[in-house]
């Protein structure tokens, strides 16, 4: 439910996305071999908005993990408390990204080639215009207005068509990229140092793509209700047992597929 807003909070969620946005930052700069520096024809801002689209959906995606790494380990319950920050944090990279797509990205991305008719990009601007209302009523005189239990009815599904469009605008753009990747590889380029290294938008994606399984799963598993109402399952031992199985066991897969990406060209 909605808490006062805190500055050490936002502190806190400031910082977590300022890690990963370095180490994005740090990731991309090893593959592509520049940031700000780019070569004719490339747009200054390029791997900047990279960085931001990447962590901007990892935190996001975060934001709806939360609540099933609190529900199955204990020693996470604090994390509860910084759902609302860090999903405010997530969402102003998510803004912040589209708005450098479409305005500061003249070479990459010209507004001619952006048809918000497509799927691709219908997706990320219905997800950005439904984020962007979640965040305007985030504020207190807004749950106020609006009442307490349907903005959490608002809060709850708005994000999960949130993570639902965004996986709809990145496969849809990317997917073919992958699969040309994946099955032969990418050859250097003066936009691509080190093109054995998966994209940035892969392992995002996966990570994405691991926390909506783990919470259909709690929907249809665990919850039994298709994520049609809140039930709570902390007390229940065998719920809890079978939901942080799992969790556990779905992770290490993901570990598996992030092993398997980043050395598929490596030697």
């Amino acid at each position: 439910m909605h808490k006062p807003s805190s500055l050490r909070d936002y502190v806190i969620a400031i910082l977590i996305a300022t890690a990963l946005t370095v180490f994005l930052g740090f990731y991309l700069f090893i593959r592509r071999g520049f940031m700000l520096d780019a070569p004719a024809g490339v747009d200054p801002l390029y791997v900047p908005n990279k960085v931001i689209a990447n962590a901007g959906m990892i935190i996001l995606a975060f934001t709806f993990l939360i609540g099933s790494i609190v529900r199955y380990f204990d020693r996470f319950d604090t994390w509860l408390g910084y759902r609302k920050e860090i999903g405010v944090v997530g969402a102003f990279l998510a803004l912040s990204h589209g708005t450098i797509s479409y305005f500061y990205l003249p070479q990459s991305n010209p507004n001619e080639y952006i048809d918000f008719t497509s799927l691709e990009f219908g997706a990320g601007l219905l997800g950005a215009l439904l984020l962007f209302f979640l965040f305007i009523i985030s504020f207190k005189k807004a749950i106020d207005l609006i009442g307490a239990s349907r903005w959490w009815f608002l809060q709850r599904w708005g994000l999960r068509l949130v993570i639902a469009f965004t996986l709809v605008h990145i496969y849809a753009l990317k997917w073919n990229g992958w699969v040309k990747w994946l099955t032969h590889g990418a050859v250097p380029s003066k936009e691509l140092v080190a093109p054995w290294l998966p994209g940035a938008s892969l392992l995002a994606t996966l990570f994405i793509t691991w926390v909506v399984i783990v919470r259909l799963y709690e929907s249809i598993f665990v919850f039994k209700n298709f994520g049609l109402s809140t039930k709570e399952i902390s007390m229940d031992t065998i719920l809890k047992a079978r939901g942080r199985r799992f969790f556990i066991g779905s992770f290490w897969t993901l570990i598996i597929l992030y092993v398997f990406v980043i050395t598929r060209w490596m030697w």
